[in-house]
Formats: C-alpha cells, structure tokens, sequence
C-alpha cells in the first residue's frame, strides 16, 4: 500500500511538474514581432489584463484582437524610440534613472531589508552578556601592522582554545583601554546597541558559553564570549545629578565628593528636597539645564555601573544611592521604564537606522557580490578609465556633455546577456554629474559608476526572478522614452503647426457644427421701476453700453446685460420664447428682481470658426498625425504575427 501512495504522489508531482514547464513554455511563446524583436504570449496577456481590468476575463476573438493592434501600435513606435536614441537624451534618462532607481530600491528594500529589519528586532527581544579581546588598528595603519595585530589575536584566541580564562587572556593581550580593570567586559548588547554590526553579528551569531571565531570590524580584530542571555530590558528614561570626581583625584577628594553626594541623596531620601530643587548642584552642566533630563536609552549606551543602576530601579520616582563611575558619583531617579514595542511600533525606526548606517552600504554590497557570483560577469576596468581620461573641468561644474566620448563603445562590465558599455557610461556621467558635489575628477566619476554597476547588478537579477518586477521594469523603459517620442512627433507638433491645423480644419469643419441656436439679449433688472426703464430704451434700439451707463449710476448696479448666441436648454427664458424674435413680458424672479429677454433671430447650423473649436481640432489633427505615423511605421518596421499562438488565447 505504501509503494502504491509513494508511486501515485511521485506521478502527481511529475504530472504537476509537467503541466509548469508547458504553461512556462506556452507563456514563452512568440505572439508577433516587430523589426525581428519577439513579444512573447505571456508579455501580452500580462499587459491585457493590467490594462483592460473591465475586460481581464475577456478572451473573446475581437476584444483580444483589438487589444493586439493597440499593442503593435505600441511596439511599434517603442521601436523608432530606441532607433533615435530617444533614451540617451538628458531630459529622458533624467526620468528613466529616478523611477528605475525607485523601483529598484523599493524591491530590493522588500526583499533585502524588510529581512533585516525583522532579524534587528528579534535580536532586541534579548541581550547578551559579551566579553572580547581585541587587537585594535586605526586609520593611518599599515598592511604590516595589521599582519602584527592578526598575530597577536590569534596567539590570544590559542591561548583560550588551551584552557586560559577568557578573563586573564583579555587583560594580557587586549588593547581595549578597558580590558585590564573589566577582564574583556563589554556588557548587555542587544540590537543596535553596538556601533559595528559585524561585531553585533558575531554576538548574536556565537553560542552562549562558546568563543567566537576571530572577526574583524572598523576599530580592529576581535574575537568574544557570551556568557548568558536575558530578555529585553526595554528602555529607561531618568534623571541623574552628578558630582565630579576628577581622574587624578587623592583620598581625601574622593572622600569629599562621596561625602557631598551622600548628603545630597539624603536630602533626597529624607523628603526635605525635590530631586528637581537639586538638580542644580550637579557638575553635569549641559544636564543640569535640562533638569538633569536624559534622552531614553537602551542597554549598552552608557557606562556599566550607571546602566545597571537605572535598570535596577523599579518603578518611576525611585531613586538609587550614589553610584560610582569614571565620571564621578551619580544619583539616578527613574521617571519612565518602557519594554520593548510590537514590531510595527519599532519597524521604522529600525528601517531608518539601517539606511542611514554602513549596513545598508553592506547590504547592498553583501547583493552585489552575490549576484556577480551568480551570473556569468566580466568587467573591464581599462575600459571605463578610458571615458574618465576624457573627462575634464566642465564635469567638476556640472557641465560636460556626453558628446566628448563619441564613438567610445567598448564594454565596460557585462552581467549574463546585459552590457554597459562605454556609451552608458559617458551618458550615465552626463545625467548623475549633479548628484555628486567632489572636486576630484576621478572620485566623483567612481561614485557615479559604483551606482549606476549596483543597479544594474540589482535590476538584473531581480529582473530574472521575478517576471513582475521584469515588466513594470520594461513598462518604463519602453513608455518614458516613446512619451517624449509623442510629445514631440504629435501633440507639440499639432498645436504648433498653424498652417498644418488650419488645412486639417478647412478639411474637416463640417465636424465642428453648431446646432441651430438663437440671437438673444437678457436683461437682469433690479426692479419693476429699472425694468421698465431698460424696456423704454431697449424698444428705441439703444445700445447695450448706453443703457447700462444711463441705467447704473453713482456705483450702483440696477441692471445687467448678456448678449449671445444660445442653445436649446442653454436658458429657459430664452427656451420660452420659441424662437420667435421679439421681446418678452417681465419675469419675477425668486429674489425679486425682474427679467426679460430680447430674442433677436433665430442662427442656422454652421461651423464653428477654427477658434471656437480649437481644442478639438487639435485633438483630432492630433490623432490623425499619430495615424499617419503609426502608418509610416508599419511600412519601416515589418511586423510579423503567429496566427497559431492568437488563436491558442481565444476563448
């Protein structure tokens, strides 16, 4: 029985399999193509869908062939874009790199450090007692001393592999200023409470109880111990007063200083003070304006006995005895205690922190690498020195053009069938100039490539794993450039062709019709009194303005006049004269004054003048450009469909 369930889900899973593979190849699929470029079955139902949400389950023969002409259409002036190299313009890859840098971060944010962000907040949720030995290195070291100190750690991690005390190696081989008095101590780290995140890694990465392998960081080579785990403490916000012990203080200084801070806790504890009353006399000036106010802090973001007294404290307005630390003694009153939050409170100040580290440098560097490793990749760096060459002041002020690198077309790197050659560079040179602010020549052409080669890197393997990611990609890369193709080729042109609109209008203006309409005047009067004044005038045939002058007097408007042409249901007191030219009785108006309306002639259907309807002349001259083009197209560009795969679609 069991052979016979084994054999049947073996058959499924490859009947399964099978069924992938045909539905991959059938989306694979050429549907047409245009100047020998392919556009697959896949590509095109994908876009249908997207585009025609009304018509998505529509698989009928005339909806998806009207939608496949559209397309063409489309591809077909995508094609003359890249043939006039309308993407290599400034205006255009200006556009082209900001959305394609958006989506690119965007994703790989998804991807890369939405994981990151989780990972730092599941390492909050606890903290780490920590011991290390380190053998540090500055800015200025050499290639031999950091030999020297790499062999002076591993001497001290054999020497702990042997059976030495973590804590008596620390303080015989350790450069930490501190190692001699704390044994190697670091103390509680937990997320974000170190300034290294190799070192926080290794933390969170080495056993409890185990020594971690050597590792290196920013400030040198470590290698360290954890020696237990808790929960999170939260975070605490506290007051302090300080009284300053100086470094090279004798006996009876430290007495002093532990004898008045004594005295200030006991004023404290007695209730004859308000720790706010005293905060005046701590020695921590810039505090002690703030009322001794500190900013909320974590584990491992102040010096050890301070932190384990303010963590010690339980609930708000408890205060500690003095405690001493290198600064001197201090008394800590608790004023709030917070645990850690959920990970939507915390999430974005966790995303922040990380972009605004080196983490997110080496994350995106950690994806880089990968990807080259991935992927067949060659780079050619004598290549790309050779468009720096051609550099010169006009890039430092913004100015250099890509033209001083014509005809520079060899590769500069290649990730599988993508290359960037020296074209791409010279104009991605062109576009970025203003992003970075160096002085430097060389360095500010680096940066430059540095972002424009991890993009690249990034966009391609995204684009190879994720077919979504793919096509928005190309959905830019195709409609940015064939937008400034149209603005220039259709609708600038058509407004700015006077003698082309004007010919289009002479040709079609019988489209533009007016309906038949009326010759009307309506006059708006303030009263029977002024009404019947204006009609006085009106039946002399006075004129509009010599009414309105001897009618409106001292600033005083008692009546108004509108004059036109109206169409039916323009007006209802105009409507109310049934086109028979005359002048009408009064009509009282809800707000008491008085209108009437002199209806003039009645206008036959005509034409409208090229100015009255010249949005929709443009709009029509407009299209017929776009088919005139789209016509010149098809007869440059051979356009080639697969009947057999159409047909496969219809449903």
């Amino acid at each position: 029985m069991k052979k016979i369930v084994t054999s049947l889900v073996l058959l499924l899973a490859m009947s399964m399999s099978a069924s992938v593979i045909h539905a991959q190849k059938s989306s694979d699929e050429v549907l047409f193509t245009v100047d020998g470029t392919p556009v697959t079955k896949g590509e095109f139902l994908y876009v249908y869908q997207k585009n025609n949400p009304s018509k998505k389950n529509d698989m009928s023969r005339e909806s998806l062939q009207e939608y496949l002409d559209l397309y063409i259409n489309f591809k077909l002036k995508v094609a003359e874009a890249h043939a006039l190299h309308i993407d290599t313009t400034r205006k255009v890859r200006e556009e082209l790199d900001k959305y394609g840098d958006q989506l690119i971060k965007s994703n790989f944010d998804k991807e890369v450090l939405e994981p990151a962000i989780r990972k730092h907040y599941e390492r909050m949720k606890t903290e780490r007692m920590v011991y290390h030995v380190m053998q540090g290195l500055g800015a200025s070291s050499t290639a031999e001393d950091s030999a020297k100190a790499l062999m002076q750690i591993s001497e001290a991690w054999q020497a702990v592999q042997d059976g030495t005390a973590f804590e008596t190696v620390a303080t015989n081989y350790s450069t930490d200023p501190n190692a001699e008095k704390s044994g190697g101590r670091v103390g509680w780290v937990t997320g974000f409470s170190i300034p290294d995140m190799h070192f926080e890694d290794m933390t969170f990465e080495t056993p409890i109880g185990k020594v971690s392998p050597i590792f290196e960081t920013k400030y040198g080579y470590h290698y360290l111990t954890v020696k237990e785990e808790r929960p999170s403490s939260g975070k605490v916000k506290v007051q302090h007063i300080l009284v300053k012990v100086p470094q090279a203080a004798n006996p009876e200084a430290e007495a002093k200083a532990k004898m008045r801070a004594d005295s200030i806790y006991n004023l404290l504890r007695s209730g004859a003070q308000t720790f706010d009353a005293l905060v005046e006399l701590s020695d921590d000036q810039t505090t002690a304006q703030r009322g001794g106010h500190l900013d909320w802090f974590g584990v491992g973001k102040m010096v050890a006995p301070f932190e384990a007294a303010a963590f010690a404290l339980k609930n708000p307005g408890d205060i500690s005895e003095p405690v001493r630390t290198s600064y001197g003694w201090h008394i800590i009153r608790l004023e709030e205690k917070q645990g850690l939050g959920s990970f939507e409170e915390v999430s974005p100040d966790i995303k922040n922190r990380i972009e605004r580290s080196s983490q997110y440098t080496d994350l995106r560097n950690d994806y880089v690498n990968q990807v080259r490793e991935r992927y067949k990749f060659s780079e050619y760096p004598e290549n790309k020195n050779a468009v720096i060459a051609v550099l010169d002041s006009n890039f430092i002020n913004n100015s250099w053009n890509a033209d001083m690198a014509k005809g520079m077309d060899q590769p500069i790197f290649a990730i599988g069938d993508k290359t960037f050659t020296q074209d791409d560079f010279a104009i991605t040179l062109q576009v970025k100039q203003r992003a970075f602010r160096d002085k430097n020549i060389e360095n500010k052409a680096n940066k430059i490539y540095q972002q424009a080669f991890e993009n690249m890197l990034i966009e391609y393997d995204m684009s190879q794993r994720n077919i979504d990611f793919s096509r928005l990609m190309q959905e830019y890369r195709d409609g940015i450039p064939l937008f400034a193709l149209l603005e220039e080729k259709v609708w600038t042109a058509a407004a700015k062709d006077t003698a082309g609109l004007e010919a289009f209008y002479e040709a079609h203006k019988t489209d533009y019709m007016w309906e038949e309409r009326v010759a009307a005047t309506i006059y708006n009067c303030a009263d029977a009194a002024t009404a019947k004044s204006v009609r006085k005038l009106v039946k002399k045939n006075t004129a509009d303005s010599l009414i309105l002058a001897k009618i409106n007097t001292d600033s005083v408007q008692r009546v108004t006049i509108q004059s036109g042409k109206f169409l039916p249901g323009q007006n209802t007191n105009v409507d109310n004269m049934n086109k028979k030219p005359g002048t009408s009785d009064d009509i009282l108006n809800a707000s008491g004054n008085i209108t009437f309306v002199k209806l003039h002639n009645v206008v036959p259907a005509q034409p409208k003048t090229l100015a009255e309807a010249r949005g929709y002349v443009i709009s029509d001259y407009q299209d017929q450009l776009e088919k005139n083009w789209i016509a010149s197209l098809r007869k440059k560009y051979p356009v080639q469909v697969n009947e057999l795969v159409f047909n496969s679609m219809v449903q």
